[in-house]
């Protein structure tokens, strides 16, 4: 080319193409790392927030079991406990209409009647009564002649040397 004075080029000014540098590539590629990178440690919290929640509302549920669990034995053992006042009751009323009963037939006019209408028996005179008399000592000659047949070989024995 000429060079001229003129303040004009002739010809093609263009930049000849050049390729980009491997610097740009290298800050690209730690860009998307970083990006990935990111991007895992999200996806991994959302993960572990979700297991924490899971977690939670297992814990929720079976503590609403257990309550819900023993709530039902309670009420299985307040109804028992009803039942058995109720059957207390039914007994306690069964026996004071037997005190009932017992102090009727108990009552001495109720008693004579029954004795004279359905057995037959009738008040005693002194026509109908015999009297015995029981020696006083009657009770201990009964206990004497236990005392010896309780006696043993070794007792008679030691009877009669001291004797």
């Amino acid at each position: 080319m000429i060079v001229k004075e003129f303040d004009y080029v002739k010809g093609n000014t263009v930049v000849k193409p050049t390729r980009k540098s491997k610097e740009s590539n290298k800050k690209q590629k730690e860009l998307e790392r970083a990006k990935r990178n990111k991007q895992k440690r999200q996806h991994e919290k959302q993960r572990k927030t979700r297991m924490a929640c899971l977690q939670i509302a297992a814990v929720i549920f079976f503590g609403g079991f257990f309550i819900v669990h023993q709530d039902t034995k309670v009420y299985q053992k307040q109804r028992e406990l009803a039942s058995i006042n109720n059957e207390i009751r039914v007994v306690t009323d069964n026996n004071e209409a037997l005190r009932i009963d017992l102090l009727k037939m108990s009552s001495l006019d109720s008693i004579k009647t029954n004795a004279e209408s359905k057995l037959g028996m009738s008040i005693a005179t002194k026509d109908n009564t015999t009297q015995i008399e029981v020696p006083s000592n009657y009770f201990e000659e009964e206990n004497n002649s236990a005392d010896e047949k309780q006696k043993t070989v070794f007792s008679k024995i030691m009877d009669a040397f001291s004797k």
